[in-house]
């Protein structure tokens, strides 16, 4: 336990060390992402040896590549969020296309077929919720708040549903992926998720912009965001638990001992990322 804390501790601080600066640097969240990326796509290329699926690692970097152009075009171009993301789709589902097929044209094989398709959702995986802190970070204004939150979602999820299941967990949700899992603590992290992200953005991003309606009905409609935020995290958790016992390991990485590896911290991440583009357009429409 003093080493996972120690360890959790470490970890905290490096990501903050990277964060902090992008409030007043954008572009250090592509230096973060790449090294999140990285590490992230090497540990799922090393998970699904254990099951011999094997990855293609030109595909995982050519969808790293195509995010960098995609966001290059958009601050080119001047444009916004909205640019960035249909440059994202524009360029990338071509490339998870010919890797979901490609393998299955030059083999007939059902091995070819699915190291194909595996390639494609990794890549689609690990990709698209870097792209949405990148984009938000660099093409929001003000769009550091709406990562932070994104970043922050699942700790604050995490820890009250813990609290939540220990103290009032009766009802086990998903048994076969996570057994401590119960039903009580997953309301219990949804609602304290969506309160602490509605009390957020109600009290320190509401005054850094002109909204056309009251605070507090902008707080409402965070809380409401919130909730999907809560979900989305737990959703993956649960499918990096998944993924693990299916491909029979305890943890993706063990360089931070205690913790596991980066997928094994990002895996929530990795879902309420894209949430903060959501969030960040539902405010633009707000404005």
């Amino acid at each position: 336990m003093r080493q996972r804390i120690i360890t959790g501790v470490i970890f905290t601080i490096v990501v903050a060390m990277f964060v902090i600066p992008m409030y007043w640097i954008p572009l250090v969240s592509i230096l973060f992402s790449l090294i999140v990326g990285v590490v992230a796509g090497r540990e799922m290329y090393q998970a699904c040896g254990h099951g011999n699926i094997k990855l293609s690692k030109v595909g995982l970097v050519l969808a790293g590549l195509i995010s960098l152009v995609a966001m290059a075009l958009t601050s080119i171009l001047g444009g916004d969020i909205l640019m960035a993301l249909s440059f994202y789709l524009l360029l990338e589902m071509p490339l998870f296309f010919v890797l979901s097929l490609m393998p299955s044209v030059c083999s007939t094989s059902h091995d070819g077929f699915v190291n194909g398709v595996t390639t494609a959702g990794t890549a689609l995986y690990v990709s698209f919720p870097l792209f949405c802190l990148c984009s938000v970070t660099i093409f929001v204004p003000n769009g550091w708040y709406y990562m932070v939150a994104a970043l922050a979602a699942p700790w604050i999820s995490d820890v009250f549903a813990y609290f939540t299941g220990v103290l009032f967990g009766k009802h086990k949700i998903v048994p076969h992926i996570s057994p401590k899992k119960t039903w009580e603590g997953c309301i219990g992290g949804m609602l304290f998720c969506a309160i602490a992200l509605s009390l957020y953005f109600a009290f320190f991003v509401y005054g850094t912009r002109d909204f056309e309606i009251q605070r507090i009905t902008f707080g409402i409609v965070m809380f409401v965001i919130g909730l999907f935020v809560s979900v989305m995290s737990q959703l993956g958790d649960w499918l990096a638990s998944l993924i693990k016992r299916h491909f029979g390991i305890k943890d993706f990485g063990k360089f931070m001992p205690g913790h596991g590896g980066m997928l094994d911290r990002f895996d929530s991440a990795f879902f309420t990322l894209p949430m903060a583009a959501v969030m960040a357009i539902v405010a633009m429409y707000l404005h």
